[in-house]
């Protein structure tokens, strides 16, 4: 029997090439510029977490059943990029308070 069946041939391919998924998550969740730059860096990270939920699974003796697609969907994407502080996140200081000026008498 080959590997992939038709009823779930695109899921299989999208775990063979885990950046397909990944991405498609980052344009769904990403609202601006900032947020798509940020999610776009994340993934070795988003990928490193979830093989180490994968050996997890492996030391405590289960078989390891997870797939990318569903640690994806469980991924606080937004909680992830609001815990950033506001400069990385695009937010100055100077755009939500006017300069002071200087008053020379």
């Amino acid at each position: 029997m080959p590997p992939y069946q038709f009823q779930n041939f695109l899921g299989d391919v999208m775990e063979e090439i885990p950046s397909l998924p990944f991405y498609s998550f980052v344009s769904e969740q990403a609202r601006s510029p900032q947020q798509r730059r940020f999610f776009s860096n994340q993934y070795s990270d988003v990928y490193n977490q979830f093989l180490g939920a994968l050996g997890t699974q492996a030391r405590s003796g289960q078989m390891p059943t997870k797939r990318f697609t569903d640690f994806l969907q469980q991924e606080p994407f937004a909680e992830r990029f609001t815990s950033q502080p506001p400069a990385f996140r695009g937010v100055f200081q100077s755009s939500l308070a006017p300069r002071a000026r200087k008053l020379f008498f």
